[in-house]
């Protein structure tokens, strides 16, 4: 046994060492205070007694190891010894005794004592004994380190786990909680329940009046549901969800039922207001097993877009095939975009002879199946473009396109524009760059699509006066779809107005189409404006336009629409 061996064990211990021999208490003391960081000396039991009493009583640091003789004044160091195992029984004690104290050695083994310094004292044997209990205390101090450690990693993690599965304004379990739980199917039902236009009050008064509202109606949520064995949760800033492990649909539906109708025009208190506020509640609802969370959710926004306060969830409310089916097309709009597959097609225009005047540019998405090219239309993608905000792009690249066509040919095209197009800064720089640096403007159509979605005339007028002056001509598209507006219409002075399609295709059979047809060739006359039908699918139809009046002519009864330009006589 080295001295460094025992100072690594010994070095943080404190001992309490009991002798009343003064001269070998200093010689000991010397020795002990090499390896021990806190050695208190006592030279009688009493004094040793009241010493470990405070020790342990007010003492961050207790004695760790003991060393006491036998004999010593006012109480025996059996007695001591005694009345410290009472204190601690686990207190690691060392007994210095002569050899001839049989007995007394004898009672100290039946009270625990397994390390006795026999007088005289030798410093290998004082060593041994040192090492022997120093090493059983480190031991035991990393051991009850790792339990304190273990103790103090539960409690934080259960403390963790309260923390991200509660709602701390509410007190109530959260969404995360609700995840978990679904995810463990507890539940098969469930009803989500929106605080309306919370959004507003929190305008209206502050935050601080919107947390009292979501708390009162917490409240009276746990108090409504006290009966049940339904669980609460806040899953959002003005959602709660109410949910049911019990496979009794009726039971859950006279409950939610009975809620919806309490929760229509509730009134709150809010004290500082001095004031009570009316609230309502939307409530969705889903018994379906699977995704009852998105169902519950899907329900609810139906009641939202119906005006209901309760609706159930149906299979027909499901939109999960439409929300595919439009990241799907979004995907392959992206990458038709990426790939230079947006193409333009020219369907010609005729005159009443047949012969073509002009071409309509529309748009095509070109995919290859089976190694052969597919060209896809817009009435599959351009809702979706639009609602995916890719239209713009998809735009600009067929006009950029109809133009570098255009400007190869001496052919005239006819482009269409919608309100978003003659508004969107791109496409006007595009238009203004290619005319100033091309002279195509004789030669180009703008086809104004007419329809509700024109917000203001000001900006349409605007954008035709700017071209104009290059020599682009002016069309309406669609007109006497249901939207037209005469008077803004006459103030764009167009040169030609298209009938649209709906009146066209059956002209020949329907007489309120006819009438129709009439009466925009005979005002278009009078108002100095070229006529065109487009639609024109049968030699049927085509006859029956010719008997109105009607100038030019576009449809599968004379040229689908094409990749290549198809030579024409150009009497525009």
């Amino acid at each position: 046994m080295d001295f460094n061996t025992l100072y690594y064990y010994t070095k943080n211990l404190h001992l309490l060492y009991v002798k009343d021999n003064t001269q070998i208490i200093k010689q000991s003391e010397e020795f002990f205070e090499i390896f021990f960081s806190n050695v208190t000396v006592c030279i009688d039991g009493q004094k040793a007694l009241e010493t470990y009493k405070n020790a342990q009583k007010y003492n961050n640091q207790p004695f760790d190891i003991v060393i006491t003789d036998l004999n010593i004044p006012n109480i025996s160091g059996l007695e001591l010894i005694e009345k410290i195992l009472n204190i601690n029984p686990k207190q690691y004690i060392s007994v210095i005794s002569a050899r001839n104290d049989s007995s007394i050695l004898l009672n100290l083994i039946n009270l625990g004592i397994n390390s006795f310094l026999l007088k005289p004292i030798q410093e290998k044997q004082l060593m041994q004994i040192l090492y022997k209990i120093s090493y059983s205390i480190y031991n035991e101090k990393i051991a009850n380190s790792n339990i304190n450690l273990e103790i103090e990693v539960k409690r934080r993690t259960k403390e963790l786990k309260e923390q991200l599965y509660t709602d701390h304004l509410t007190g109530l379990k959260n969404r995360n909680a609700l995840s978990y739980d679904l995810e463990k199917n507890r539940y098969d039902m469930i009803a989500i329940i929106d605080i309306d236009r919370l959004q507003f009050i929190n305008d209206l008064y502050g935050i601080d009046i919107g947390n009292q509202i979501i708390q009162q109606f917490a409240n009276i949520l746990e108090i409504y549901t006290r009966q049940s064995t339904y669980t609460i949760y806040r899953t959002s800033g003005d959602e709660f969800t109410i949910c049911s492990m019990e496979n009794d649909i009726d039971s859950f539906k006279k409950f939610i039922q009975n809620l919806s109708e309490f929760v229509i025009h509730l009134p709150l208190y809010i004290e500082k207001l001095a004031e009570e506020i009316y609230i309502d509640a939307t409530i969705g609802v889903s018994f379906e097993k699977n995704h009852l969370l998105t169902q519950a959710d899907i329900a609810l926004k139906h009641a939202k877009t119906t005006q209901k306060p309760l609706v159930i969830y149906h299979e027909s409310m499901n939109t999960l095939p439409k929300m595919q089916k439009t990241i799907a097309c979004k995907k392959k709009i992206q990458y038709a975009l990426e790939n230079d597959n947006i193409i333009p097609v020219f369907q010609p225009i005729v005159n009443n002879e047949g012969k073509i005047i002009k071409y309509e540019v529309l748009m095509r998405i070109r995919e290859l199946e089976n190694n052969k090219e597919k060209l896809i239309t817009p009435y599959s993608f351009l809702d979706i473009a639009i609602a995916t905000k890719q239209y713009s792009k998809l735009s600009i690249k067929l006009i950029n396109k109809a133009l570098e066509s255009l400007i190869k040919t001496q052919s005239t095209f006819s482009i269409n524009f919608t309100y978003s197009d003659f508004t969107d800064e791109n496409i006007i720089t595009l238009l203004t760059n290619k005319l100033k640096q091309y002279d195509i403007g004789h030669r180009l159509i703008f086809e104004i699509v007419e329809n509700e979605d024109i917000k203001d005339y000001k900006l349409l007028h605007k954008f035709i006066k700017k071209f104009k002056k290059y020599g682009v001509k002016i069309a309406i598209d669609d007109f006497g779809s249901g939207f037209s507006n005469f008077k803004n219409i006459i103030q764009t002075r167009p040169d030609f107005i298209k009938i649209d399609g709906s009146l066209i295709k059956n002209i020949d059979n329907d007489i309120q189409a006819q009438i129709m047809v009439k009466a925009i060739t005979q005002i278009s006359k009078e108002l100095g404006v070229k006529v065109i039908a487009e639609f024109v699918h049968s030699k049927e139809v085509f006859e029956t336009l010719q008997n109105y009046d009607v100038d030019y002519f576009q449809g599968y009864y004379f040229y689908e629409p094409s990749h290549k330009l198809i030579e024409e006589t150009n009497t525009l």
